[in-house]
Parts: structure tokens; C-alpha cells; sequence
């Protein structure tokens, strides 16, 4: 049985005209003709009485109203059943570029609303190519490289800091220059093209070579690094409140003399029917709500 048929069926018993009811379904009069008669032979029985400019239900049009009504509440009951169902006990997979502040606030909203919901974060499929065979429900990319996903804006890298021990000779500025960095051990990551990150690349065009002692694809091993070692970790502003909240570790400005305004996104295909899609673009939402919050409370 077409539940669509049914639909389509209680619209032209509500209009009781083709025309009328063709446009409300957003269909061509000649299409819901057919369908009504496919759906009158289906049921052995003529549903509506048709006239010059109107049609009528039959006697038996009438009882079947009922039942339409009936089947077409059921089905989108069920619906929302399985769709209740995936948003408690769900499974969300997001593939990453960077660690970032809002994401992190996103997914402790989203386990806030739907504890028992998990939050999969994987690094190692970041590329559109990647992403489109993956079983990845939500990627993080640079907008421009997002092409025909649907998407949305996450974040915005507008600033590159020095991540460093609080013990380390440096960790007393309020900025740092390259010309500080330059006999520092550095840490960068590594992206799984084997190419090093975009902070990386953002130094040497700014006329800064960056000396390289370690690379990572793993945040824990960074932070581990930067809390039991001199080296200074080299990144965008994505992360900053996590990492200056954390014991032992500091965040200082980098002068910078290219501006940086690089807007990433989380970006997803649109025929994904995974309801925690829609709750996690919400759920960002709110949490650059709250950040924004937070900085004018700050400021008042």
C-alpha cells in the first residue's frame, strides 16, 4: 500500500478538486489523476463522484477516508518512533581537521539532551573524498572545499598561538614573535596525506621555517609532549579555551603579519537520514550562542 497514495487521496477530499488539491500537493493535476485511479482500482471500489469542476466521496470514498486517515497517523507515528529512538540511543560519526573549542561545547549540549546518544570522532578521513566513502556522518573542512555538501559554519581560524609548558622560559609573554620561536623544539601535526597542517604552511608564508622536532596525528601524544617536555606546539586559536584550561599547559599569541580568516564547517550530504545531524547543528549553534554570551559578560 503507497502511503503517499493515501496522502494524496485525504488532500483531494479535503479540496474536492484536482486542481486545487494537484497544487497543494505541489504535483500536476494529470499525475494525481492517475494515482487516485490506481488507488480506486487497488480498492475494487470507486472512491469519488466526479463532476464538471468538483469531485464528491462516494459511499464508499467515504468509509475509506477513515481508514486513509488512519494508516497515514499510524505510519508517521512510527516515524517519529524510530526517530526517537535513534536520537537517545543514536550514534553520530564526525570526521576531523582540528580539534575546536565549539565542537567540543557542541558535543556536551547534544549528551546533555540525549545522554545515551554516542559521539564518535574519528582523524584519520578529513578529505571530501574521503568522507564520501566513508560511513562518516559529518566532516569538518575548510568551507571552501566542502563543495556540494550541506554544511555548517563551525568555526573561524583568525589567530596562531604558541602552546607551550607554563614552566617554559617563554611562558611569561603576553605575545610572542617568530624571531622567539626560531631555536624552539616545534610541534606540528601531520595530516593523513602526509603533509604537515595548515599552521605549518601559514609560517613558511609568512617567512618563518619553522624547526620541525616532532609531528603528531593524535592530540593526546601533543599534549603529552608540550606537558613533559621544552617543545612548543604551533596552532590556530581552534582550540584555545580547552588548552589554557588545562593544568601545567599555556596559549600565547603569535604576532602575525598575513591576516588569517579561514572559516571551517561541518559539513554533511543532505540525503543523510540521521537525525542527530539536525541536533548536532543545533546543538553548535547554541554553543557559539553561549561563547558569544560569555565574551560580553567578560567584557561588562
Amino acid at each position: 500500500m503507497n502511503i503517499k497514495a493515501q496522502e494524496y487521496f485525504i488532500q483531494l477530499a479535503k479540496y474536492q478538486n484536482f486542481s486545487k488539491a494537484a497544487k497543494e500537493l505541489y504535483i500536476s493535476q494529470t499525475a494525481l489523476s492517475k494515482i487516485i485511479a490506481g488507488l480506486e482500482k487497488e480498492v475494487g471500489e470507486q472512491l469519488f463522484i466526479r463532476n464538471k469542476n468538483t469531485v464528491s466521496l462516494s459511499t464508499a470514498g467515504m468509509a475509506y477516508l477513515n481508514f486513509a486517515k488512519k494508516t497515514v497517523d499510524l505510519y508517521q507515528n512510527s516515524r517519529q518512533v524510530v526517530k526517537d529512538s535513534l536520537l537517545e540511543k543514536g550514534i553520530l560519526r564526525i570526521g576531523l581537521t582540528a580539534l575546536n573549542d565549539t565542537l567540543f561545547n557542541a558535543i556536551g549540549i547534544l549528551h546533555q539532551r540525549f545522554p545515551h546518544a554516542r559521539v564518535e570522532l574519528y582523524s584519520d578521513q578529513i578529505s571530501v573524498e574521503a568522507f564520501s566513502s566513508s560511513r562518516l556522518d559529518m566532516v569538518m573542512l575548510p568551507e571552501d572545499e566542502a563543495k556540494d555538501l550541506s554544511c555548517c559554519v563551525i568555526a573561524v581560524r583568525n589567530q596562531l598561538y604558541a602552546v607551550m609548558n607554563v614552566e617554559h622560559r617563554l611562558a611569561g609573554n603576553r605575545v610572542l614573535d617568530f624571531s622567539d620561536l626560531e631555536n624552539e623544539d616545534l610541534i606540528f601535526s601531520i595530516e593523513e596525506n602526509g603533509r604537515l597542517d595548515t599552521a605549518y604552511e601559514y609560517c613558511v608564508h609568512a617567512g618563518f621555517m619553522p624547526k620541525v622536532s616532532f609531528l603528531y596525528n593524535d592530540s593526546k601524544y601533543q599534549m603529552d609532549l608540550i606537558l613533559n617536555s621544552s617543545a612548543i606546539a604551533i596552532s590556530f586559536n581552534l582550540f584555545r579555551i580547552f588548552r589554557e584550561s588545562m593544568d601545567g599547559l599555556i596559549s600565547i599569541p603569535i604576532n602575525i603579519s598575513r591576516p588569517i580568516h579561514d572559516r571551517l564547517v561541518l559539513a554533511y550530504h543532505p540525503e543523510n537520514q540521521n537525525p542527530l545531524i539536525g541536533e548536532m547543528i543545533r546543538c553548535v549553534e547554541s554553543a557559539r550562542i553561549n561563547r558569544q554570551k560569555a565574551r560580553y559578560d567578560t567584557l561588562q
